[in-house]
C-alpha cells in the first residue's frame, strides 16, 4: 500500500511537469535473474529467475529523458519454494543516440529504493541503484518498440531483514541474504508511447 502511494505521488508530480513537455510512457514485461540467500549452516539458495512487470514514465530532457521507473518481480527461493516479492522504484535519466532514422540507442542510470518481502524475509526497504541500456525502434511518431537490459543493485541486511519459518528451531532455520549488496539483472521489452 505504501509503495502504491509513492508511485501515485511520483506519477502525479511528473504529470504536472509534463504539461510543459511531452510525456513518454513505457510498460515493460521481462525476466529478472539474480539474488542469493544463505541459511545458518552456510547452504545457499538462489532467488528463482522469474518474470517481471515494469513501468517507466519519463519526459524529454536535453539529449535524453528523465523520469521514474517501477518494477515488480514475484519469485521464490530455489528448492524451498518460499515466496518473495522484490519491487524497485527509482528516479532515472538516460542519454539517447540516433543510430538510424528509425533506431535510437540509449544508456542511463537510476537511484531510488527497493522493497523486499516474502515468506522467508521480513519486509525491508533499502537503497537501490541501476544502470541500463538498450534500443528503441520507432514504429510511428508516437509509438516505439523498446528493448533493454538493466542491472539492479540494492542494499540488504541479513541481521535485521530475514528470518525463516521452517519446521526446525535451531540456527539452521535462519535464512538471510548472502551479502549486504544484492545484484539482479533484468531483460525487458516494452511499447513506448509519446503523448
Amino acid at each position: 500500500m505504501k509503495s502504491t502511494a509513492i508511485i501515485l505521488f511520483v506519477v502525479s508530480t511528473l504529470w504536472s511537469v509534463s504539461s510543459y513537455s511531452n510525456v513518454i510512457v513505457t510498460p515493460f514485461i521481462g525476466y529478472t535473474f539474480g539474488g542469493e540467500a544463505e541459511d545458518g549452516e552456510g547452504k545457499r539458495y538462489d532467488i528463482s529467475p522469474s518474470a517481471n512487470a515494469a513501468l517507466a514514465v519519463e519526459f524529454p530532457f536535453r539529449n535524453g529523458r528523465m523520469g521514474v521507473y517501477y518494477s515488480r518481480q514475484d519469485s521464490s527461493l530455489d528448492t524451498l519454494n518460499l515466496d518473495s516479492t522484490i519491487q524497485y522504484l527509482q528516479f532515472q535519466s538516460s542519454a539517447e543516440y540516433i543510430l538510424t532514422d528509425k533506431t535510437t540507442g540509449f544508456v542511463g542510470a537510476g537511484l531510488g529504493a527497493s522493497h523486499t518481502s516474502g515468506e522467508w524475509t521480513k519486509s525491508h526497504t533499502g537503497f537501490a541503484a541501476s544502470i541500463f541500456g538498450g534500443m528503441e525502434y520507432h514504429l510511428t511518431k508516437n509509438f516505439s518498440f523498446n528493448g533493454q537490459v538493466r542491472w539492479q543493485g540494492t542494499v540488504v541486511s541479513s541481521d535485521s531483514v530475514s528470518i525463516c519459518t521452517l519446521p526446525t528451531d535451531d540456527q539452521s532455520c535462519f535464512i538471510g541474504f548472502k551479502t549486504k549488496w544484492m545484484n539482479q539483472f533484468q531483460t525487458q521489452v516494452g511499447l513506448t508511447m509519446r503523448f
